[in-house]
C-alpha cells in the first residue's frame, strides 16, 4: 500500500498564482504650461527671457485664451515700470498690466511664448515683479493651467579704476560720500593685492559715475559687471599663520620675547596660532603666540 492510495484520482484543485497588478502610467491631460526657470534675479538695465510652453493634452483642438498678467510688489506711487515683451507665433495685445490673446492650438500641439523682463534703471534693492501666466480653455474655464515667473533686482559689482596707491584713498571718500548723500552703494572693496582698481557694489553704474566725477584721482568706470567669483577670494579672512610652515625660521614681533628669532614645530590653524622654540633659550621651551606676531626670516628648505 502506497502512501498515495487513499487519494482519489480527481484532480486536485489548486489555488492560482497571483498576478501582480499592472500599473500604467498616467500621461498627464488638459492644458499645460511649462517653463525652463520660473525664478531670476537680475541687474538694472539688464533682463531675463523665459521660454514657456502651453501644450494641448486635452484629445481636441482648442481655443485658448492666454493671458498674462503683471504683478509688482511696490504701491504704484513709488514704482519704476519694468520692461516686459511676451513674443511668440502669436503676439499678445497688452492694456495696462496684462497681456492677452485667444489662440488656436490643435491637439497634441504647442504654442511656444518667450517673456522677456527687464529690470529698469531706478530699481529697488530686491524689488520684484511677478508673471502669472494662465492658459484657460475657451470651450471649458475648467481646462486650465498656470504658472508664476518671479523676477528679482540685485546689485552689481562695478569696478573703479583709480590712481595707483590711492586705492584707499578713493575708496575711503566714496564710503563717507555715500553716507552723506545716500547715493546707494552697498559696499566697497579695496584689496590690498589689486592696484589701481576697486570694486563697488550698486544698483546701477550711472550711481558710480556720478560719485567719482570731480575727484582726481579716480580714472573712470570699467565697463561691465565684475563677476563676483573673480572677487570673492578677497572676502573671505586670511589666516596670519597662512604661508608658514614647520621648520620655518621666524623673529617675534611683539610680546615679551619681542626681536627673538625661533624655529617654528606647530601650526595651529583653527586658532591662527604657531608654536615656536627660541634659539637663545637655555632649555628648548615651546613659546605659543599669534600668527601675525612673527616675521617669518627664511623659509624650510
Amino acid at each position: 500500500m502506497g502512501l498515495l492510495d487513499d487519494f482519489s484520482e480527481e484532480e486536485i484543485e489548486t489555488t492560482p498564482e497571483e498576478k501582480k497588478p499592472v500599473i500604467e502610467e498616467k500621461i498627464p491631460t488638459g492644458l499645460r504650461v511649462e517653463a525652463e526657470s520660473k525664478h531670476e534675479s537680475v541687474t538694472t538695465g539688464q533682463g531675463h527671457q523665459y521660454k514657456l510652453k502651453v501644450i494641448n493634452d486635452t484629445g481636441e483642438d482648442q481655443v485658448v485664451e492666454v493671458l498674462a498678467k503683471l504683478v509688482y510688489d511696490v504701491e504704484e506711487s513709488k514704482r519704476v515700470n519694468w520692461k516686459v515683451n511676451i513674443v511668440g507665433e502669436t503676439v499678445l495685445s497688452k492694456d495696462d498690466d496684462v497681456f492677452k490673446k485667444d489662440i488656436e492650438i490643435e491637439k497634441g500641439d504647442f504654442e511656444i511664448f518667450n517673456v522677456e523682463v527687464n529690470a529698469p534703471d531706478g530699481a529697488r534693492y530686491g524689488e520684484k515683479l511677478e508673471v502669472i501666466f494662465e492658459a484657460t480653455s475657451k470651450k471649458d474655464t475648467l481646462v486650465s493651467d498656470s504658472i508664476n515667473l518671479m523676477t528679482i533686482a540685485r546689485p552689481m559689482v562695478i569696478a573703479v579704476k583709480t590712481q595707483i596707491g590711492q586705492e584707499k584713498n578713493v575708496a575711503d571718500y566714496l564710503s563717507s560720500l555715500a553716507k552723506n548723500k545716500k547715493l546707494g552703494i552697498f559696499s566697497i572693496l579695496s584689496p590690498k593685492p589689486v592696484r589701481g582698481y576697486l570694486f563697488m557694489e550698486v544698483m546701477s553704474p550711472h550711481v558710480i559715475e556720478d560719485a567719482i566725477s570731480g575727484i582726481r584721482k579716480a580714472k573712470g568706470v570699467v565697463q561691465g559687471e565684475t563677476d563676483i567669483k573673480e572677487i570673492e577670494h578677497f572676502l573671505a579672512p586670511k589666516l596670519a599663520v597662512e604661508g608658514i610652515a614647520e621648520g620655518d625660521i621666524v623673529e617675534l614681533s611683539a610680546g615679551p620675547f619681542k626681536g627673538e628669532k625661533a624655529r617654528v614645530t606647530q601650526i595651529d590653524e583653527s586658532n591662527d596660532e604657531i608654536t615656536v622654540e627660541l634659539f637663545e633659550a637655555t632649555v628648548p621651551i615651546p613659546v605659543t603666540v599669534r600668527g601675525d606676531h612673527v616675521r617669518v626670516l627664511e623659509k624650510e628648505k
